[in-house]
């Protein structure tokens, strides 16, 4: 991602399909996002995101940590919380939005933050939508495979939202063990 748009300085607008943004290419490990089912907190409560922003960010080369910047996140909320969430993460997970455009069937209507982004300009130029999914596909080694997103599944309090081996959006059980290909922004 290289764009940054009128609405990118919108106060309550994720900043994390803002700028240039670095996603990796696969997954590259997996992790729970809490070690029980549950959502309630959101991404900032997750085990996931001390994962990402500590391990995970300590494993990057300091080239490279040095010029990734503070991003502020906004991320939706399971049943048992009444609102988005915002958080400040060097390195976190997409969201619905980022991956998908609201397709002509198939639509998400279980993030309550999708409106707080945007989508990535890499998944926009290969038209992942809801419809057209397949552009979101990532591998595990050989095999395509699931990996987490970071916003929690509005209708329940135990699952989170994921994209699948198809590169559908789907959601789990906040302690299963999934993909992990975070994003990041330089500055």
């Amino acid at each position: 991602n290289t764009t940054t748009p009128d609405k990118c300085k919108t106060k309550g607008f994720s900043q994390t399909a803002c700028g240039f943004v670095l996603e990796f290419a696969d997954i590259i490990t997996e992790h729970k996002m809490n070690d029980t089912s549950t959502n309630v907190g959101g991404w900032p409560a997750t085990s996931m995101r001390t994962f990402v922003n500590n391990d995970i960010y300590n494993a990057i080369p300091s080239e490279i940590k040095n010029a990734i910047i503070d991003t502020t996140v906004v991320s939706g909320h399971g049943k048992s919380d009444t609102e988005n969430f915002t958080s400040t993460d060097k390195l976190y997970l997409l969201s619905t939005a980022e991956v998908w455009s609201q397709g002509s069937s198939n639509t998400i209507s279980t993030d309550t933050a999708r409106d707080n982004t945007r989508q990535l300009d890499y998944y926009k130029n290969l038209g992942t939508s809801t419809s057209n999914y397949s552009g979101a596909i990532k591998k595990n080694g050989t095999s395509a495979s699931y990996w987490w997103l970071r916003a929690a599944f509005s209708n329940y309090t135990y699952n989170f939202l994921s994209v699948n081996s198809y590169g559908n959006y789907y959601s789990y059980t906040a302690n299963t063990t999934g993909g992990v290909a975070p994003a990041f922004r330089l500055g």
